[in-house]
Protein backbone atom coordinates (compact mmCIF):
# COMPACT_ATOMS: atom_id res chain seq x y z
CA UNK A 1 0.00 0.00 0.00
CA UNK A 2 1.24 3.51 -0.72
CA UNK A 3 0.39 6.83 -2.30
CA UNK A 4 0.23 6.54 -6.08
CA UNK A 5 0.20 9.30 -8.68
CA UNK A 6 -0.78 9.35 -12.34
CA UNK A 7 -0.56 11.65 -15.33
CA UNK A 8 -3.45 13.79 -16.46
CA UNK A 9 -4.94 12.22 -19.59
CA UNK A 10 -4.25 15.34 -21.66
CA UNK A 11 -0.59 15.28 -20.56
CA UNK A 12 0.10 11.75 -21.83
CA UNK A 13 1.10 12.90 -25.38
CA UNK A 14 3.40 15.51 -23.86
CA UNK A 15 5.09 12.89 -21.69
CA UNK A 16 5.58 10.50 -24.61
CA UNK A 17 7.06 13.32 -26.70
CA UNK A 18 9.42 14.12 -23.81
CA UNK A 19 10.86 10.61 -23.96
CA UNK A 20 12.07 11.22 -27.49
CA UNK A 21 13.02 14.84 -26.83
CA UNK A 22 15.32 13.74 -24.00
CA UNK A 23 17.06 11.24 -26.26
CA UNK A 24 15.56 7.92 -25.14
CA UNK A 25 14.89 5.68 -28.16
CA UNK A 26 12.97 3.12 -26.10
CA UNK A 27 11.12 2.91 -22.80
CA UNK A 28 13.54 0.17 -21.75
CA UNK A 29 16.54 2.48 -22.01
CA UNK A 30 14.74 5.14 -19.96
CA UNK A 31 13.86 2.47 -17.39
CA UNK A 32 17.48 1.31 -17.13
CA UNK A 33 18.69 4.90 -16.80
CA UNK A 34 16.33 5.37 -13.83
CA UNK A 35 16.88 1.85 -12.41
CA UNK A 36 13.14 1.25 -12.63
CA UNK A 37 11.13 -1.60 -14.11
CA UNK A 38 10.07 -1.07 -17.72
CA UNK A 39 6.50 -1.81 -16.63
CA UNK A 40 6.67 1.23 -14.31
CA UNK A 41 7.64 3.47 -17.24
CA UNK A 42 4.86 1.97 -19.36
CA UNK A 43 2.28 2.54 -16.63
CA UNK A 44 3.44 6.15 -16.17
CA UNK A 45 3.29 6.94 -19.90
CA UNK A 46 -0.16 5.41 -20.24
CA UNK A 47 -1.69 7.40 -17.40
CA UNK A 48 -1.81 4.56 -14.91
CA UNK A 49 -0.88 4.93 -11.21
CA UNK A 50 2.76 4.54 -10.16
CA UNK A 51 4.45 4.99 -6.81
CA UNK A 52 4.72 8.70 -5.96
CA UNK A 53 8.54 8.67 -5.71
CA UNK A 54 8.79 6.96 -9.09
CA UNK A 55 6.39 9.55 -10.52
CA UNK A 56 8.64 12.41 -9.41
CA UNK A 57 11.80 10.65 -10.63
CA UNK A 58 10.40 10.05 -14.10
CA UNK A 59 9.11 13.62 -14.37
CA UNK A 60 12.54 14.93 -13.38
CA UNK A 61 14.32 12.79 -15.98
CA UNK A 62 11.89 13.87 -18.72
CA UNK A 63 11.97 17.55 -17.81
CA UNK A 64 8.28 17.61 -16.89
CA UNK A 65 6.78 19.87 -14.24
CA UNK A 66 5.36 17.24 -11.86
CA UNK A 67 2.87 19.67 -10.34
CA UNK A 68 1.59 20.59 -13.78
CA UNK A 69 1.12 17.05 -15.15
CA UNK A 70 -0.10 15.16 -12.08
CA UNK A 71 -3.78 14.25 -11.88
CA UNK A 72 -4.52 14.99 -8.22
CA UNK A 73 -8.18 14.09 -8.63
CA UNK A 74 -7.34 10.50 -9.60
CA UNK A 75 -4.36 9.98 -7.27
CA UNK A 76 -5.03 7.82 -4.30
CA UNK A 77 -3.69 5.49 -1.67
CA UNK A 78 -3.76 2.13 -3.38
CA UNK A 79 -2.03 -1.17 -4.09
CA UNK A 80 -0.39 -0.80 -7.51
CA UNK A 81 -1.23 -3.90 -9.48
CA UNK A 82 1.49 -6.09 -10.95
CA UNK A 83 1.16 -5.90 -14.76
CA UNK A 84 0.31 -8.96 -16.79
CA UNK A 85 3.67 -10.38 -17.83
CA UNK A 86 2.53 -12.10 -20.99
CA UNK A 87 1.00 -8.83 -22.19
CA UNK A 88 4.20 -6.94 -21.34
CA UNK A 89 6.29 -9.45 -23.30
CA UNK A 90 3.96 -9.33 -26.31
CA UNK A 91 4.09 -5.52 -26.29
CA UNK A 92 7.88 -5.37 -26.13
CA UNK A 93 9.31 -3.51 -29.12
CA UNK A 94 11.79 -5.84 -30.82
CA UNK A 95 12.12 -3.68 -33.94
CA UNK A 96 15.58 -2.53 -32.83
CA UNK A 97 16.55 -5.85 -31.28
CA UNK A 98 19.99 -7.09 -32.31
CA UNK A 99 20.42 -10.85 -32.35
CA UNK A 100 23.38 -12.16 -30.38
CA UNK A 101 23.83 -15.69 -31.66
CA UNK A 102 24.17 -18.22 -30.20
CA UNK A 103 22.90 -16.66 -26.91
CA UNK A 104 19.20 -16.70 -27.79
CA UNK A 105 19.27 -20.36 -28.79
CA UNK A 106 21.30 -21.39 -25.73
CA UNK A 107 18.99 -19.49 -23.38
CA UNK A 108 15.78 -20.85 -24.93
CA UNK A 109 16.99 -24.44 -24.72
CA UNK A 110 18.13 -24.01 -21.13
CA UNK A 111 14.95 -22.22 -20.02
CA UNK A 112 12.87 -25.15 -21.27
CA UNK A 113 14.85 -27.86 -19.48
CA UNK A 114 13.11 -29.39 -16.41
CA UNK A 115 14.45 -27.94 -13.14
CA UNK A 116 16.80 -25.57 -14.97
CA UNK A 117 18.54 -22.47 -13.61
CA UNK A 118 19.69 -19.83 -16.10
CA UNK A 119 21.66 -16.79 -14.94
CA UNK A 120 22.00 -13.69 -17.15
CA UNK A 121 24.38 -11.01 -15.94
CA UNK A 122 26.18 -7.87 -17.14
CA UNK A 123 26.78 -4.29 -16.16
CA UNK A 124 23.82 -1.93 -16.72
CA UNK A 125 22.73 -1.02 -20.21
CA UNK A 126 23.78 -4.24 -21.90
CA UNK A 127 20.26 -5.39 -22.76
CA UNK A 128 19.46 -8.05 -20.15
CA UNK A 129 15.73 -7.28 -19.92
CA UNK A 130 15.31 -7.15 -23.69
CA UNK A 131 17.14 -10.48 -24.05
CA UNK A 132 14.92 -12.07 -21.39
CA UNK A 133 11.77 -10.83 -23.13
CA UNK A 134 13.08 -12.04 -26.47
CA UNK A 135 13.68 -15.50 -25.00
CA UNK A 136 10.24 -15.62 -23.44
CA UNK A 137 8.58 -14.47 -26.67
CA UNK A 138 10.02 -17.54 -28.37
CA UNK A 139 8.70 -19.98 -25.76
CA UNK A 140 5.31 -21.58 -26.37
CA UNK A 141 2.96 -20.06 -23.83
CA UNK A 142 0.63 -23.02 -24.23
CA UNK A 143 3.28 -25.37 -22.86
CA UNK A 144 4.71 -23.19 -20.09
CA UNK A 145 3.35 -20.76 -17.51
CA UNK A 146 5.59 -17.69 -17.35
CA UNK A 147 5.85 -15.42 -14.31
CA UNK A 148 8.14 -12.40 -13.96
CA UNK A 149 9.07 -10.80 -10.66
CA UNK A 150 11.11 -7.59 -10.56
CA UNK A 151 13.01 -6.77 -7.37
CA UNK A 152 13.05 -3.08 -8.28
CA UNK A 153 9.43 -3.15 -7.14
CA UNK A 154 10.34 -4.29 -3.61
CA UNK A 155 10.89 -1.49 -1.11
CA UNK A 156 14.07 -1.26 0.94
CA UNK A 157 12.06 -2.11 4.05
CA UNK A 158 11.05 -5.41 2.47
CA UNK A 159 14.49 -6.26 1.11
CA UNK A 160 16.20 -5.77 4.48
CA UNK A 161 13.92 -8.19 6.35
CA UNK A 162 14.02 -11.88 5.38
CA UNK A 163 10.49 -12.71 6.59
CA UNK A 164 9.01 -9.69 4.80
CA UNK A 165 10.94 -10.57 1.64
CA UNK A 166 9.74 -14.18 1.67
CA UNK A 167 6.18 -12.98 2.23
CA UNK A 168 6.37 -10.41 -0.59
CA UNK A 169 7.97 -12.92 -2.96
CA UNK A 170 5.32 -15.58 -2.37
CA UNK A 171 2.48 -13.04 -2.45
CA UNK A 172 3.49 -11.57 -5.83
CA UNK A 173 3.89 -15.00 -7.42
CA UNK A 174 0.52 -16.11 -6.04
CA UNK A 175 -1.17 -12.95 -7.29
CA UNK A 176 0.17 -13.40 -10.80
CA UNK A 177 -0.98 -17.02 -10.85
CA UNK A 178 -4.46 -16.09 -9.63
CA UNK A 179 -3.82 -17.80 -6.29
CA UNK A 180 -4.18 -14.82 -3.96
CA UNK A 181 -6.90 -16.52 -1.89
CA UNK A 182 -4.74 -19.64 -1.66
CA UNK A 183 -1.89 -17.52 -0.33
CA UNK A 184 -4.09 -15.83 2.27
CA UNK A 185 -5.39 -19.19 3.49
CA UNK A 186 -2.15 -21.18 3.49
CA UNK A 187 0.86 -18.91 3.99
CA UNK A 188 2.65 -19.69 7.26
CA UNK A 189 5.09 -16.92 8.11
CA UNK A 190 7.81 -16.94 10.72
CA UNK A 191 9.36 -20.25 9.64
CA UNK A 192 12.14 -18.72 7.54
CA UNK A 193 13.07 -20.41 4.27
CA UNK A 194 10.88 -23.41 5.08
CA UNK A 195 7.77 -21.21 4.87
CA UNK A 196 8.55 -20.33 1.27
CA UNK A 197 9.78 -23.74 0.09
CA UNK A 198 6.81 -25.54 1.61
CA UNK A 199 4.30 -23.05 0.18
CA UNK A 200 5.81 -23.08 -3.33
CA UNK A 201 5.86 -26.88 -3.43
CA UNK A 202 2.45 -27.58 -1.92
CA UNK A 203 0.36 -24.70 -3.26
CA UNK A 204 2.09 -23.48 -6.43
CA UNK A 205 3.98 -26.28 -8.17
CA UNK A 206 1.50 -29.04 -7.35
CA UNK A 207 -1.31 -26.79 -8.58
CA UNK A 208 0.33 -26.22 -11.99
CA UNK A 209 -0.52 -28.44 -14.94
CA UNK A 210 2.25 -26.83 -16.99
CA UNK A 211 5.91 -26.25 -16.07
CA UNK A 212 6.44 -22.83 -14.46
CA UNK A 213 9.14 -20.50 -15.79
CA UNK A 214 9.91 -18.05 -13.00
CA UNK A 215 11.92 -15.00 -14.10
CA UNK A 216 13.58 -12.97 -11.34
CA UNK A 217 14.86 -9.63 -12.61
CA UNK A 218 17.20 -7.18 -10.87
CA UNK A 219 18.07 -9.56 -8.04
CA UNK A 220 21.18 -7.40 -7.58
CA UNK A 221 18.93 -5.11 -5.53
CA UNK A 222 19.42 -7.66 -2.73
CA UNK A 223 23.22 -7.78 -2.85
CA UNK A 224 23.96 -4.77 -0.60
CA UNK A 225 22.04 -6.51 2.21
CA UNK A 226 24.33 -9.50 2.54
CA UNK A 227 22.71 -11.22 5.51
CA UNK A 228 19.29 -11.24 3.83
CA UNK A 229 20.69 -11.93 0.36
CA UNK A 230 22.77 -14.94 1.44
CA UNK A 231 19.77 -16.66 3.00
CA UNK A 232 17.14 -15.70 0.45
CA UNK A 233 19.23 -16.55 -2.61
CA UNK A 234 20.16 -19.92 -1.14
CA UNK A 235 16.53 -20.88 -1.85
CA UNK A 236 17.20 -21.05 -5.57
CA UNK A 237 20.22 -23.27 -5.20
CA UNK A 238 18.18 -25.64 -3.00
CA UNK A 239 15.27 -25.60 -5.45
CA UNK A 240 17.60 -26.24 -8.36
CA UNK A 241 19.13 -29.21 -6.54
CA UNK A 242 15.64 -30.54 -5.76
CA UNK A 243 14.84 -30.29 -9.46
CA UNK A 244 17.50 -32.88 -10.25
CA UNK A 245 15.68 -35.69 -8.42
CA UNK A 246 12.18 -34.50 -7.53
CA UNK A 247 9.45 -34.58 -10.20
CA UNK A 248 7.49 -31.76 -8.57
CA UNK A 249 10.50 -29.43 -8.53
CA UNK A 250 11.40 -30.35 -12.11
CA UNK A 251 8.34 -28.24 -13.01
CA UNK A 252 10.16 -25.10 -11.84
CA UNK A 253 12.43 -23.40 -14.38
CA UNK A 254 14.38 -20.42 -13.01
CA UNK A 255 15.82 -17.44 -14.90
CA UNK A 256 17.84 -14.98 -12.78
CA UNK A 257 18.86 -11.62 -14.25
CA UNK A 258 21.16 -9.19 -12.46
CA UNK A 259 23.56 -6.29 -12.90
CA UNK A 260 27.13 -6.65 -11.71
CA UNK A 261 27.44 -3.15 -10.23
CA UNK A 262 26.36 -4.51 -6.86
CA UNK A 263 28.70 -7.24 -5.77
CA UNK A 264 27.49 -10.83 -5.57
CA UNK A 265 27.08 -12.08 -1.96
CA UNK A 266 30.18 -13.80 -0.64
CA UNK A 267 28.62 -17.07 0.51
CA UNK A 268 28.90 -18.83 -2.84
CA UNK A 269 28.64 -22.27 -1.21
CA UNK A 270 24.94 -21.66 -0.60
CA UNK A 271 24.04 -19.25 -3.40
CA UNK A 272 22.88 -20.03 -6.94
CA UNK A 273 25.81 -18.21 -8.56
CA UNK A 274 27.98 -21.24 -9.19
CA UNK A 275 25.26 -23.63 -10.38
CA UNK A 276 23.16 -23.70 -13.53
CA UNK A 277 24.15 -21.98 -16.78
CA UNK A 278 25.65 -18.48 -16.75
CA UNK A 279 25.34 -16.02 -19.63
CA UNK A 280 27.35 -12.79 -19.48
CA UNK A 281 26.38 -10.18 -22.06
CA UNK A 282 29.21 -8.67 -24.08
CA UNK A 283 29.50 -5.55 -26.23
CA UNK A 284 28.08 -5.49 -29.73
CA UNK A 285 30.50 -6.39 -32.49
CA UNK A 286 31.11 -3.79 -35.25
CA UNK A 287 28.77 -5.82 -37.47
CA UNK A 288 26.03 -5.64 -34.82
CA UNK A 289 26.53 -1.87 -34.48
CA UNK A 290 26.14 -1.59 -38.26
CA UNK A 291 22.96 -3.67 -38.06
CA UNK A 292 21.55 -1.38 -35.37
CA UNK A 293 22.26 1.68 -37.53
CA UNK A 294 20.46 -0.05 -40.41
CA UNK A 295 17.41 -0.69 -38.22
CA UNK A 296 17.31 3.04 -37.43
CA UNK A 297 17.64 3.92 -41.13
CA UNK A 298 20.57 6.00 -39.99
CA UNK A 299 22.40 7.72 -42.81
CA UNK A 300 25.77 6.95 -41.25
CA UNK A 301 28.82 5.78 -43.15
CA UNK A 302 31.21 3.14 -41.90
CA UNK A 303 33.71 5.81 -40.82
CA UNK A 304 30.93 7.63 -38.94
CA UNK A 305 30.07 4.51 -36.96
CA UNK A 306 33.76 3.93 -36.32
CA UNK A 307 33.91 7.29 -34.54
CA UNK A 308 31.17 6.10 -32.18
CA UNK A 309 32.83 2.71 -31.68
CA UNK A 310 36.22 4.31 -30.96
CA UNK A 311 34.58 6.26 -28.14
CA UNK A 312 32.09 3.80 -26.59
CA UNK A 313 33.06 0.42 -28.02
CA UNK A 314 30.01 -1.73 -28.62
CA UNK A 315 28.10 -0.87 -25.44
CA UNK A 316 24.45 -1.37 -26.49
CA UNK A 317 23.07 1.51 -24.41
CA UNK A 318 25.76 4.02 -25.38
CA UNK A 319 25.75 3.06 -29.08
CA UNK A 320 21.95 3.12 -29.19
CA UNK A 321 21.83 6.56 -27.61
CA UNK A 322 24.38 7.96 -30.06
CA UNK A 323 22.74 6.54 -33.20
CA UNK A 324 19.32 7.69 -32.06
CA UNK A 325 20.52 11.23 -31.29
CA UNK A 326 22.25 11.50 -34.67
CA UNK A 327 19.29 10.02 -36.55
CA UNK A 328 16.88 12.44 -34.87
CA UNK A 329 19.30 15.30 -35.64
CA UNK A 330 19.50 16.19 -31.96
CA UNK A 331 23.25 16.59 -32.50
CA UNK A 332 25.69 16.52 -35.39
CA UNK A 333 28.56 14.03 -35.59
CA UNK A 334 31.01 16.88 -35.04
CA UNK A 335 29.14 18.04 -31.96
CA UNK A 336 29.00 14.44 -30.70
CA UNK A 337 32.79 14.11 -30.98
CA UNK A 338 33.41 17.45 -29.27
CA UNK A 339 31.00 17.06 -26.33
CA UNK A 340 30.51 13.34 -25.64
CA UNK A 341 33.10 13.20 -22.85
CA UNK A 342 31.88 16.42 -21.21
CA UNK A 343 29.00 17.53 -19.00
CA UNK A 344 27.42 19.04 -22.12
CA UNK A 345 27.20 15.80 -24.06
CA UNK A 346 24.48 13.20 -24.46
CA UNK A 347 26.11 10.90 -21.89
CA UNK A 348 26.14 13.45 -19.07
CA UNK A 349 23.80 11.53 -16.75
CA UNK A 350 25.50 8.21 -17.44
CA UNK A 351 28.95 9.63 -16.74
CA UNK A 352 27.89 11.47 -13.60
CA UNK A 353 26.36 8.24 -12.32
CA UNK A 354 29.70 6.44 -12.63
CA UNK A 355 31.51 9.40 -11.07
CA UNK A 356 29.14 9.42 -8.09
CA UNK A 357 29.67 5.69 -7.53
CA UNK A 358 33.42 6.23 -7.43
CA UNK A 359 33.23 9.30 -5.20
CA UNK A 360 31.23 7.24 -2.70
CA UNK A 361 34.12 4.75 -2.50
CA UNK A 362 37.49 6.46 -2.01
CA UNK A 363 39.48 3.26 -2.58
CA UNK A 364 37.86 2.58 -5.95
CA UNK A 365 38.13 6.25 -6.96
CA UNK A 366 41.89 6.18 -6.33
CA UNK A 367 42.18 2.88 -8.18
CA UNK A 368 40.28 4.15 -11.22
CA UNK A 369 42.38 7.31 -11.21
CA UNK A 370 45.47 5.14 -11.65
CA UNK A 371 43.81 3.34 -14.56
CA UNK A 372 42.80 6.46 -16.51
CA UNK A 373 46.10 8.26 -15.96
CA UNK A 374 48.27 5.31 -16.99
CA UNK A 375 49.41 4.73 -20.57
CA UNK A 376 49.42 0.95 -20.03
CA UNK A 377 47.21 -1.60 -18.20
CA UNK A 378 47.45 -1.53 -14.38
CA UNK A 379 47.28 -4.45 -11.94
CA UNK A 380 45.43 -3.19 -8.86
CA UNK A 381 45.07 -6.60 -7.22
CA UNK A 382 42.42 -9.24 -7.83
CA UNK A 383 39.73 -7.74 -5.58
CA UNK A 384 39.97 -4.16 -6.89
CA UNK A 385 40.33 -5.28 -10.50
CA UNK A 386 37.11 -7.27 -10.26
CA UNK A 387 35.20 -4.51 -8.49
CA UNK A 388 36.02 -2.02 -11.24
CA UNK A 389 35.17 -4.65 -13.84
CA UNK A 390 31.82 -5.29 -12.13
CA UNK A 391 31.06 -1.58 -12.37
CA UNK A 392 31.61 -1.83 -16.11
CA UNK A 393 34.50 0.64 -16.04
CA UNK A 394 37.43 -1.57 -17.05
CA UNK A 395 38.33 -4.61 -19.11
CA UNK A 396 41.03 -7.16 -18.38
CA UNK A 397 44.39 -7.35 -20.10
CA UNK A 398 45.83 -10.58 -18.66
CA UNK A 399 46.07 -9.84 -14.90
CA UNK A 400 45.83 -6.06 -15.34
CA UNK A 401 42.97 -3.73 -16.26
CA UNK A 402 42.49 -0.80 -18.61
CA UNK A 403 39.64 1.66 -19.16
CA UNK A 404 36.74 -0.09 -20.87
CA UNK A 405 36.02 2.84 -23.18
CA UNK A 406 37.79 5.99 -24.27
CA UNK A 407 34.63 7.81 -23.09
CA UNK A 408 35.35 6.80 -19.49
CA UNK A 409 39.08 7.45 -19.66
CA UNK A 410 38.66 10.98 -21.04
CA UNK A 411 35.87 11.96 -18.66
CA UNK A 412 37.22 10.45 -15.45
CA UNK A 413 40.80 11.62 -16.03
CA UNK A 414 39.47 15.17 -15.74
CA UNK A 415 37.19 14.47 -12.77
CA UNK A 416 39.18 12.18 -10.48
CA UNK A 417 41.64 14.77 -9.22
Amino acid sequence: MGRSLKLKQDCIPKAKQAVKRMGYPTQQILAEDLSLARSTISQFLNGKPVDNLNFYEICGKLGLDDQEVVDWNESETTFIETPDNNQEISETDFSKYIDRPPLEEICCKEACKPGSLLRIKSSKGMGKTLLVNKILSQIDGQQYRIIKLNFLEASQTIIQDLDKLLNWFSLIISKQLGLLDVFKQNWEGGLGLYSCTSYVEDHILLAQKRPLILVLEHIDQLFPYQATADEFLSLFRVWNEKGVINETWKKLHLILSYSTENYVPADLNHSPFNVGIEIELKDFTPEQVLNLAYKYDANLKGEDLQIIINLVGGNPYLVNKAIYALTQKQISLTNFEETATTEEGIYQDHLRGHLLNLQNNHELAEAMKKVVTSSSPVDLGTNTNWKLHSLGLVTFDKNAVKSRYKLYADYLSKRLV
